[in-house]
């Protein structure tokens, strides 16, 4: 940086001290630019170790006061990013319980979500280093969560944001939070907030990873958990398509026949006016949950439940314009079913790209509607995937409906 080799200890508290009276202003617009301007001076990185515990010392006063909070968190920000490896081990824990003890005020949204930014960037580097990632995991973790589901509705997004830090940088030491992490993020996907129900849904598909490989509790391990969830998933998936699609369905239709037990959402009022769009709302949260559940990595050897997945997917399809009865609340079934339809195809989107990476070396896609069978391998499913696409979804728009799926795992890795 072009101004450090002048910066000396004074001129570097002198530039923190105008720092400081910018941030005192609370004007969140100029924040970025503000802070990227002080990283440019290379304060942290040009000090000696006496300046830099002055700098050290001085977020921490600012921490400590609810006057001056903010201003601190704002030069902590700035010090877990540019601390030297000794700096950031030596005082990482502290950090980690002055931003527990942030969370726990109650302070104002914006005070609270760059608290949470900051955690996530002491998580993650937290987490490279063994010795360090042992403290964390054993003394540090759970008193957050536990903070963070105890935060304000309005706080909603940064809990959620740093609970699903937690999950990922630090899975084991969450296990024993894993019930009430599903009940929070449960609660949540059914927010009319677009964003609030993804990060719910994201925070629910990592369920899954959390605690041991082997889950003592549950008598399970990881990869049998991903499972089961799998197999949750789609039994609501199924109840709430039930519902959508009642009186639409032939006496064909593909049922549920698998050990998923429906996740308890909370009851809806049948007599609603709005009913089915609360039902299309909370399918919408379920077939995310399912993407990002596919997503997830247990860390452990999973099987797929590859035909019920698809038997969603055919009976979501299967019901069309022509299907439905536009007399009492056919009008309203029809309005929903474009986005029946939208969220469905982004589980067989999902589900074809866990065909397409390294796990899944073979797999057999049978289209009985159309008589047509894909025997796809690894080596050729890139140049098949667009093929499948297009026939599945030109025979979507111009028929309105998708030819009966089929499918087998062949073999996983």
């Amino acid at each position: 940086m072009a101004t450090s080799a002048w910066m000396h200890g004074n001129t570097a508290m002198r530039l923190t001290e105008g720092l400081v009276s910018v941030l005192k202003e609370h004007r969140p617009e100029y924040l970025s630019e503000v802070l990227a301007n002080y990283r440019e001076h290379g304060v942290f990185s040009s000090q000696g170790a006496s300046d830099v515990a002055g700098l050290v010392g001085f977020s921490n006063a600012k921490l400590s006061s609810s006057k001056t909070r903010f201003e601190g968190l704002c030069l902590l920000s700035m010090l877990v990013k540019d601390s030297s490896s000794d700096l950031f081990q030596q005082h990482c824990l502290s950090w980690l319980r002055s931003l527990q003890q942030v969370i726990q005020s109650q302070a104002p949204p914006q005070t609270i979500q760059l608290a949470v930014n900051i955690l996530k960037d002491l998580l993650q580097y937290s987490c490279q280093l063994a010795e360090l990632a042992r403290e964390v995991g054993l003394n540090s973790i759970l008193g957050i969560l536990t903070s963070l589901l105890g935060l304000k509705t309005e706080c909603e997004l940064a809990a959620m944001e740093g609970m699903k830090a937690c999950m990922i940088y630090y899975p084991r030491a969450c296990g024993s939070l894993k019930n009430k992490l599903g009940a929070y993020f449960l609660s949540k996907m059914n927010s009319t907030s677009r964003k609030t129900q993804e990060v719910a849904c994201q925070g629910y598909g990592h369920l899954p990873c959390l605690g041991g490989l082997a889950d003592r509790s549950q008598g399970t391990g990881r990869g049998e958990g991903w499972t089961n969830q799998i197999q949750c998933l789609l039994a609501s998936a199924n109840g709430i398509l039930a519902q959508i699609y009642q009186g639409s369905e032939t006496d064909e239709a593909v049922q549920y026949r698998g050990p998923g037990v429906e996740l308890p959402f909370p009851y809806l009022d049948q007599t609603d006016p709005l009913l089915l769009l609360q039902l299309q709302h909370r399918y919408t949260a379920v077939c995310l949950a399912i993407k990002h559940t596919f997503r997830a990595d247990p860390a452990s050897a999973v099987h797929l439940p590859v035909r019920p997945i698809l038997n969603l997917v055919c009976r979501a399809l299967a019901v069309n314009s022509k299907s439905i009865n536009l007399t009492a609340e056919g009008s309203l079934r029809l309005l929903v079913l474009p986005s029946v339809h939208i969220s469905t195809l982004e589980v067989l989107a999902e589900l074809i790209t866990i065909a397409l990476s390294v796990r899944c070396r073979e797999w057999v896609f049978t289209c009985v509607g159309a008589h047509v069978t894909l025997h796809v391998t690894v080596g050729d499913m890139q140049s098949m995937r667009s093929v499948f696409f297009v026939h599945l979804l030109s025979r979507w728009a111009i028929e309105s409906r998708v030819a009966t799926m089929q499918g087998q795992k062949m073999l996983t890795t």
